[in-house]
């Protein structure tokens, strides 16, 4: 543990991960504010098109709590088990697509369009506002991190893009309900007399950044994996019972999301060193997921290892929602995977990454067929 820029302190130990992110009590999720840059922080947050007061991730129970059973059904078991045959045929028509192209862009051609289409059906999003869909949700994420007044104005412009959107979205969907969550959302606003509008636009965010982004960086990391490693893609060819414990380990090795911030309620002792009140607190996922008390050679690739102890997704009261959805895509996917493509490797030029504070991912990924080595 240390301090480090912008005054955070910075936890890597698993035990100490897991401590932080166990205990809100003593490490909040509300009024965390980064100091990467004062005024670009302020401009984004003083904007309030999307109120904190409102949101799920920026909050602690009471709050938190209440907000989060509103979405929680939507990611069960048996809604999971509804979804995976769409999720299956829309695996299927973009991988008949790839199959067609000697070259292809894993991220744009498969890792965006899936985990975008899958959420916006179930959001109740007209089909023809897809591409919208994504630039809006890179925005509620700053993915391109802003630098600039003109950056945060596209930044903010594309939020105010979204909330006008889905505030129509719950004006037609309290008028003539249908299957999506949006009228679930509204439902329950009805049913418990509670949820404010503010609310349900903030759960429908919550619910776009947790069924889509973070998938479409699990599903491009774990192509990476086989485009570098050639074994591993023979195993889950040769044996796809394994690909569950395969996305487990991608998880674990290279996982979609690299830090979460807290606020440190009060001084605080962690491993021998004090925390101070109010200090900015950063979880280190990955550096969690490579604690080799935890994981015996952790910076070693292994399809067979027993990855339950990873945080990838969180843990506590914080883990990600939609953490099963991105387990259904992306067993899905690589399943299609390993019985319709041949192998793949990348292409020779410098790995891409996204720019989005805690999130890890990449901006394209260009791999080629080897369809010697199909058989």
């Amino acid at each position: 543990m240390c301090q480090v820029e912008h005054g955070w302190w910075a936890v890597s130990r698993h035990r100490d991960v897991v401590h932080v992110l166990k205990h809100p009590e003593l490490f909040s999720s509300a009024g965390i504010r980064t100091g990467r840059d004062a005024a670009i922080d302020e401009r984004l947050r003083g904007d309030q098109v999307f109120p904190e007061s409102a949101s799920v991730i920026a909050n602690d129970p009471p709050v938190h709590t209440r907000l989060r059973k509103l979405i929680a059904g939507a990611f069960t078991p048996a809604a999971m088990s509804r979804l995976e045959p769409r999720v299956r045929a829309l695996t299927v028509g973009l991988l008949d697509r790839i199959l067609e192209l000697p070259v292809f862009d894993v991220v744009a051609d498969l890792a965006i369009p899936l985990p975008v289409i899958v959420i916006a059906e179930r959001i109740g999003v007209d089909p023809s506002r897809l591409h919208d869909f994504k630039r809006w949700s890179d925005a509620v994420v700053d993915v391109v991190a802003p630098r600039s007044d003109s950056d945060v104005e596209r930044v903010l412009a594309a939020r105010r893009e979204l909330r006008a959107y889905i505030e129509e979205l719950i004006v037609s969907r309290r008028m003539s309900p249908g299957d999506d969550l949006v009228s679930d959302l509204c439902r329950a606003e009805g049913a418990e007399g509670v949820v404010s509008t503010d609310e349900v636009l903030s759960l429908v965010v919550t619910l776009l950044v947790a069924g889509n982004i973070t998938t479409t960086n699990l599903i491009s990391s774990a192509a990476l994996v086989l485009a570098e490693r050639p074994d591993v893609f023979s195993t889950i060819r040769r044996d796809p019972a394994v690909i569950p414990a395969f996305i487990e380990e991608v998880l674990r090795f290279d996982g979609p999301a690299k830090m979460l911030l807290r606020r440190a309620t009060r001084e605080v002792e962690l491993s021998g060193v004090v925390i101070p009140e109010g200090a900015i607190v950063a979880a280190l996922l990955a550096a969690a997921n490579r604690d080799p008390e935890v994981f015996l050679e952790p910076d070693v690739f292994d399809v067979r290892r027993n990855t339950r102890s990873h945080v990838s997704f969180g843990f506590g009261i914080h883990f990600c929602v939609g953490a099963a959805l991105s387990r259904l895509e992306g067993r899905v996917v690589f399943e299609e995977i390993a019985r319709r493509l041949p192998p793949f490797s990348r292409e020779p030029e410098p790995l891409a990454w996204i720019h989005a504070l805690g999130l890890r991912g990449l901006a394209k990924l260009l791999v080629q067929f080897d369809r010697r080595l199909a058989a």
